[in-house]
């Protein structure tokens, strides 16, 4: 590479192609100007995740209750 190949990024001292007024580049600008990630809000577990359905009736769940993939 050159010792002078074009102008460089003043941070990360990349290759620019188009030099900007901040002297920084597109990909350095958003390195350094980057906002945080808000984590997602913890939702408190509900009693009953699933709301009952008029008409249907629950069926206990029994361990090891067969069904049409264990037989």
């Amino acid at each position: 590479m050159p010792a002078d190949s074009g102008p460089r990024c003043r941070e990360y001292k990349r290759p620019l192609l188009r030099p900007s007024p901040s002297g920084l580049g597109p990909v350095c600008e958003r390195r350094l100007n980057a906002r945080p990630v808000a984590a997602a809000p913890v939702r408190a577990p509900t009693a009953a995740p699933v709301p009952p359905v008029t008409g249907q009736t629950e069926l206990p769940l029994r361990p090891h209750q067969p069904s049409l993939w264990s037989l």
